[in-house]
């Protein structure tokens, strides 16, 4: 990942037919983060998908909602969802291939940025363009983008106007396309934030919120700092949840505020909360031979990740 990261990016989209412009259809909450992004992007399809069920019990229309995240458990499918399942294998078939015919057919020629430019996008850069083509196939109300590694680089980065921005918890990862120290890696992850575009943090350490507070300065953007929910009853366990509950919660205020200018009910957020699941994520589960055997599975990749896992 280099500055040339993001100018490819917008090239491979364009060679499949699509401009940066197209993306800000999408209405994209886009989020970043060491540790939680995932849990907060689900907590966040979770409270939308209560909202939708709120219009569409006042006789409106009700809200499609994509999810672009990774990385996925079983099925490459999950990583791209509409409406809180994975694409169907017809319709991932069918945008895998409109969007690989289209990177391969000669016309029109791709605009290459540098002379050292791929012609073709590696996996990950492949399925984010295959999310943003799905969901402008699609035409959804909200595309949730997860970032993949970082952000100022990340491929998902090339949306230039999301309505809001979210930064989960950051920590130590990625060091050697990130940098070795907290500074570093919160200049990246704070890449995402857009001039004049909201941005919601959790709580960070001291280094990390700086640097945040710098570039959403640079931004011109509004930056809000959000504690951690309590006696709030959360479906995916864990206490380090609460905070990924509450970037996800203000995130969803932000968005219905800036979309639908409303006031986000905090009935179907509670029920939003409580609902939301993310396998593989603070999950318990009995063994399907010994019923007695408890399994606890989590993704958690870092130190202080599996600290708050084993809480």
């Amino acid at each position: 990942m280099n500055q040339h990261s993001i100018p490819e990016f917008c090239a491979f989209l364009e060679k499949i037919g699509h401009s940066v412009k197209d993306l800000d259809k999408l209405n994209v909450i886009h989020v970043a983060g060491t540790k939680g992004k995932g849990s907060t992007c689900a907590f966040t399809q979770s409270i939308l998908t209560q909202l939708s069920e709120q219009r569409r019990a006042e006789g409106k229309q009700p809200l499609k909602i994509g999810l672009f995240t990774s990385p996925h458990l079983i099925q490459v499918r999950e990583r791209i969802q509409i409406n809180g399942q994975p694409i169907s294998q017809l319709d991932f078939a069918k945008y895998f291939y409109e969007t690989f015919d289209a990177l391969r057919s000669p016309h029109p020629p791709l605009r290459k940025v540098s002379v050292d430019s791929p012609s073709m996008p590696m996996y990950f850069r492949f399925l984010t363009l295959m999310a943003y083509h799905t969901f402008l196939r699609e035409q959804v109300d909200v595309a949730i983008m997860e970032v993949g590694v970082g952000g100022e680089y990340d491929s998902t980065n090339v949306v230039q106007q999301p309505v809001v921005c979210g930064i989960a918890s950051l920590g130590i990862d990625h060091q050697n396309s990130l940098g070795s120290t907290i500074e570093e890696i919160a200049w990246h992850k704070a890449g995402i934030i857009k001039p004049k575009v909201p941005v919601v943090s959790v709580e960070q350490v001291p280094e990390a919120l700086k640097v945040i507070e710098e570039r959403a300065r640079e931004n011109d953007a509004e930056l809000q700092v959000v504690k951690p929910v309590d006696d709030v009853e959360l479906g995916i366990q864990g206490v380090h949840q609460r905070a990924n509950a509450a970037l996800a919660t203000e995130l969803c205020h932000v968005w219905a505020q800036r979309t639908h200018n409303v006031t986000a009910s905090e009935s179907y957020i509670a029920r939003g909360l409580q609902l939301a699941s993310w396998p593989g994520r603070s999950q318990s589960f009995p063994s399907p031979r010994v019923p007695s055997l408890i399994w606890h599975v989590d993704g958690a990749h870092t130190v202080e990740s599996i600290r708050a896992c084993a809480k």
